[in-house]
C-alpha cells in the first residue's frame, strides 16, 4: 500500500513539474524600443520582423502587449515593448 501512495505522490509531482516547465517556455520575451519622430507601428514592426511573419499580426501583438488602443497615440521618446519570440 505504501508503494502505491509513493508512486501516486511521485506521479503528481512529476506531472506538476511538466506543466510548470511548459508554462515557463511560453513566457513572452521582448525588447524595449524608443519611438522616433514619425514612427508608426508598421515602421516599428517592419524593422523587427522578416517576411516569414504577417506584419499585421506583429502590429496586433505590439498593440496588445502595450495596451495601445489608438496607434496615433505614439509619441517620440515613448518606449514600448516589442515581443520577439512570437
Amino acid at each position: 500500500m505504501k508503494k502505491i501512495i509513493y508512486l501516486f505522490i511521485g506521479l503528481v509531482l512529476f506531472c506538476g513539474w511538466g506543466v510548470n516547465a511548459s508554462m515557463a517556455g511560453d513566457a513572452v520575451q521582448y525588447e524595449t524600443v524608443t519611438v522616433e519622430e514619425n514612427d508608426t507601428l508598421w515602421d516599428i514592426a517592419a524593422r523587427r520582423t522578416d517576411n516569414t511573419k504577417d506584419i499585421r499580426k506583429v502590429i496586433y501583438d505590439i498593440q496588445q502587449f502595450n495596451h495601445i488602443n489608438n496607434p496615433g497615440e505614439l509619441v517620440p521618446g515613448m518606449t514600448i515593448k516589442v515581443p520577439v519570440n512570437r
